[in-house]
């Protein structure tokens, strides 16, 4: 069996053994994240700590927007790799990474440029904007090397290799603590400093995959000098990558609509949701890995034309979310305010994170079948319906709820409801949609022109 090769053998064995590594990968990403709220909080105030804070929607919608983009090229070299088509996989390697290089420029500049307006529109308290936009500016200096390190890091899953990425992610994450200890306690750089950390440590986490690509000895292969747009990759990976990156923007983008309902309450209650949200990312990681982990199991067993153990592969996935997910926010109530604490020592702070936390966290549950189902679908290059789903449910009912609710009474308790109440929705849509899905046409069709040519270099 080829290292990576997900269609053969235990499948329980082979979803945890390639998720675990993705989990602690994940786990960096969100310590990488976490940390910038924990200096700032600790070290330079309740105002730096809502300004992270506030923009955290923001950057959260322009780097979904592109990883939904990337698992088109995902989606295609998983496939590629269970039907043993080595020159599809070349083909789709080279198109994604320069489409990568493409978009983290044209996202950068715009970036810059529109930040202080975004805030504007956000309501941002105005104590906080001059913070919270040179802290963008910088981030957004930097979104070329995150786009290229996860788009890397994208092809490298696809083919079943999720320890490399989780290795590059350790050395960042330990360069980013660092740094921002150093610009912040040694330079005296406040929350730029922390902002210049992030993005020195994405340009390391960024040149480490661009290498590993260089050197391998697979189909992945990658070369500078055969960086092009092949047409009919592109619009393949278009195709699957456009409504996954619509859709995560377009929620981002409802969830910076939220965030402005709660900059309406005050800095102490935006830096308390801003530690809250740093929490509840956690718990939601064993749901996000393993409908990563699904995404390219369903792939290349589909690829293989293995219908039932793609099926069977989902539910096992599903039933493993759903059992640490539930563990996990059980946990987290319980030891709500000692780990709020973490972010910062203020009374305020924590009494308003405590609130935020009671309400949504009971529900995280639901998040294992909106992120499971639809991670199938992707692997199957079914997104379309899922992608409509998560649109009307997260963006139109939730600012319907908020925009009406919010009318008779705006308060923390209110605005959080509308998380709980519209995942509950998409919930029930997508176990439908996916019960009645149809993917024997997979085991039906015939094989792909080249599948299973050898492509060396």
């Amino acid at each position: 069996m080829r290292r990576g090769d997900m269609t053969q053998g235990n499948i329980w064995k082979l979803l945890i053994g390639f998720a675990i590594p993705m989990l602690f990968g994940n786990l960096l990403q969100q310590l990488y994240n976490a940390f910038d709220a924990i200096v700032v909080g600790n070290y330079v105030g309740q105002e730096a700590l809502a300004a992270v804070g506030s923009t955290g929607p923001l950057i959260n919608m322009i780097i979904a927007f592109f990883m939904g983009m990337s698992t088109g090229s995902s989606v295609l070299i998983s496939q590629a790799f269970g039907a043993k088509d080595d020159k599809k996989m070349h083909d789709t390697v080279h198109t994604g990474m320069l489409l990568a290089i493409i978009m983290g420029i044209v996202l950068a500049a715009v970036g810059i440029f529109a930040s202080p307006y975004l805030l504007v529109w956000m309501k941002a308290p105005p104590e906080i904007i001059p913070d919270a936009n040179a802290y963008l500016r910088v981030y957004f200096a930097g979104l070329p090397a995150l786009t290229i390190y996860n788009m890397g890091a994208a092809i490298l899953t696809a083919t079943g290799d999720s320890r490399r990425p989780l290795y590059f992610l350790m050395i960042s994450t330990v360069i980013n603590i660092v740094g921002n200890l150093v610009f912040v306690n040694v330079f005296h750089m406040g929350i730029t400093g922390v902002a210049w950390s992030t993005v020195i440590s994405e340009v390391i986490s960024a040149v480490l995959v661009v290498i590993v690509l260089y050197l391998a000895e697979s189909a992945c292969k990658f070369r500078f000098r055969d960086l092009r747009l092949h047409g009919a990759t592109l619009k393949r990976i278009v195709m699957i990558g456009l409504p996954g990156g619509v859709q995560q923007a377009i929620i981002s983008f409802s969830n910076i609509a939220v965030q402005s309902y709660i900059n309406r309450l005050g800095a102490p209650i935006v830096a308390g949701y801003s530690a809250a949200s740093k929490l509840d990312a956690f718990i939601m990681l064993p749901a996000q890995t393993m409908a990563m982990a699904t995404t390219t199991f369903v792939g290349q067993n589909l690829g293989a034309k293995q219908v039932q153990r793609a099926r069977k592969g989902t539910r096992n996935a599903l039933l493993t979310s759903l059992g640490i997910t539930i563990l996990l926010s059980v946990a987290a109530l319980l030891c709500s305010r000692p780990l709020l604490r973490i972010f910062s020592p203020d009374a305020q702070v924590l009494e308003h994170g405590v609130e935020f936390m009671r309400v949504f966290v009971p529900f995280y549950f639901i998040l294992s079948i909106t992120q499971i189902l639809p991670g199938a679908l992707r692997g199957a290059g079914d997104v379309k319906f899922a992608t409509a789903t998560c649109i009307f449910c997260y963006v139109v009912l939730r600012q319907l709820y908020l925009f009406f609710v919010t009318q008779i009474e705006h308060s923390i308790v209110t605005v959080s409801l509308s998380y709980p109440v519209t995942w509950a929705i998409s919930a029930i849509i997508l176990c439908i949609y996916y019960a009645r899905s149809n993917w024997n046409r997979f085991a039906e069709a015939p094989a792909e022109s080249g599948a299973g040519e050898r492509r060396e270099g």
